[in-house]
């Protein structure tokens, strides 16, 4: 009995404690967020990239043909590791605080972009929540409801602050790969994949960097080149070797997809860039809305070509064979995408479940090393069914639009992430956001903020609308045009 109560004591006074300690360290944000210049949310990404890279480190990761080799299972090590819980805990903190910002000040009237916003909570309902309910194997994680509260943080620092933050992901990113060759020197096991057979002639490694795989750091290396080409460097030693850095990065990780996603963002880019240094009109954008779908179209091919998926005659010949063991001729992507078509049509409205590809389906179909289905749209349709396949397509036409609208004042950026994401979704799964502390999401937060925050101006905008780095240069502006209808003159 009396032990009892000295435990119950012991866990009232830690729980109070805690309570107390939250309260008290949201009260310190708030007064820290409404006192400084700049917003603290975007640390969050740099604790993305902080919590990928140390956990190949601390695990003592090795790379054995593609294959984790490490002590335990891998999603054990990364769901329980210590780290990714308390970054995770300050990224909830700091979005919570920039909320409750927000409500305090009643900005609702500034925010702009609502649309994309919902049509956010509409693709993580379908694919998260509501398969997580209704789907066939029901599951729900506390983790995916991170999404909501990070994503509308950074949806309201796009506002007034997206060229610091995408200036802030560019020196993370860089950061990244600086200590991805500085872990390929320490420990080579945990980066580089020796013996590794790829398109790259007479090179048989394959570099994973500190990433989860060389599939992950490819995407991230394109995130940098669009951020390099829109905010350069002051210092031209600087640009280049971030430039060396990363484009070696990118071709050495051997991702066929990655490379290709860079040829089409470095079209899409130039055009915008040369139609920068023209008089705007109709038929200048008109071209580059041909050109870019026409580069998305030819990417697709090539991809299919390039990635060896044109098995889908011998896919359909083996259909009608009944050996099990034939079915290892076909390419791992194809035998995924069925097995993935097959969990769609034994549910097809709510699918399977958020839980699909998770370790004890893995281990139940055979397929250990396969975290997803390797096609967004079939991830959509086995873990959500109709109902994930269509939150995905309002979601994904949704983002593309605002894209669209984004890519004068942001000069092709905001294009150019959503068409690493789309181009990437042929053969992985962009859009997936089950955890906050991933490299999908990361990228993901990076195209809505370049496509919220240079979203054009409304047509009764004012100053206080205005990106706050050229605030001042605006209001300088107004103050000559008027000194000059006035007659007055001044200095240069």
């Amino acid at each position: 009995m009396t032990a009892q109560i000295v435990w119950g004591t012991a866990y009232l006074t830690t729980a109070l404690t805690l309570a107390l300690t939250c309260v008290v360290a949201l009260g310190f944000l708030l007064h820290l967020g409404s006192s400084v210049r700049r917003e603290l949310l975007p640390l969050t990404l740099l604790a993305i990239l902080v919590a990928t890279m140390v956990a190949p480190l601390v695990t003592g990761r090795v790379i054995d043909r593609g294959t984790l080799m490490l002590g335990d299972v891998v999603e054990n090590v990364y769901s329980s590791f210590w780290v990714n819980r308390l970054i995770t805990l300050g990224v909830l903190a700091l979005c919570v605080e920039r909320i409750l910002r927000f409500l305090i000040r009643h900005e609702w009237a500034s925010v702009r972009g609502w649309g994309l916003f919902w049509a956010f909570v509409v693709f993580i309902l379908s694919n998260q929540i509501a398969n997580g309910i209704f789907g066939s194997h029901p599951f729900f994680d506390h983790k995916y409801l991170y999404a909501f509260p990070v994503y509308f943080g950074f949806f309201l620092v796009a506002q007034t602050q997206a060229e610091f933050c995408l200036r802030f992901a560019r020196d993370s990113l860089l950061l990244f790969f600086v200590c991805s060759v500085l872990g390929a020197v320490i420990m080579p096991q945990a980066v580089i994949e020796t013996g590794y057979s790829g398109f790259l002639p007479g090179i048989p490694v394959r570099y994973h960097g500190l990433g989860t795989h060389a599939n992950g750091i490819g995407p991230l290396a394109v995130a940098l080149v669009i951020c390099l080409w829109r905010f350069p460097y002051h210092s031209c030693k600087l640009n280049r070797f971030s430039w060396f850095l990363v484009l070696i990065s990118l071709l050495l990780s051997q991702s066929k997809t990655s490379i290709i996603t860079a040829g089409v963002v470095g079209i899409l880019l130039a055009l915008y860039n040369y139609e920068g240094r023209k008089n705007s009109s109709p038929r200048s954008s008109l071209f580059i809305a041909i050109t870019g779908s026409f580069c998305l179209l030819l990417s697709g091919v090539i991809a299919m070509v390039w990635l060896g998926i044109d098995a889908g005659q011998k896919f359909i010949d083996q259909l009608d064979v009944h050996d099990g063991h034939s079915v290892a001729t076909l390419t791992g992507r194809t035998w995924i995408w069925l097995l993935s078509w097959q969990e769609f049509m034994a549910s097809p409205i709510f699918g399977y479940g958020p839980s699909i590809w998770g370790p004890a389906y893995r281990e139940s179909v055979g397929m250990l090393i396969a975290p997803h289905a390797h096609n967004q749209l079939m991830q959509s349709l086995s873990s959500g069914g109709l109902v994930g396949a269509l939150g995905l397509s309002f979601y994904t036409v949704t983002l593309t639009m605002y894209a669209i609208r984004a890519a004068k004042r942001s000069k092709g950026m905001s294009l150019a992430f959503v068409a690493l994401m789309l181009i990437r979704s042929i053969t992985e799964t962009p859009f997936n956001s089950l955890s906050v502390i991933q490299l999908e999401f990361f990228v993901q937060l990076l195209a809505m903020v370049a496509c919220i925050g240079f979203l054009p101006e409304k047509e009764t905008g004012h100053l206080s609308s205005i990106q706050p780095e050229n605030r001042r240069k605006a209001g300088t502006t107004m103050r000559t045009q008027r000194g000059g209808a006035d007659g007055t003159t001044s200095a240069a």
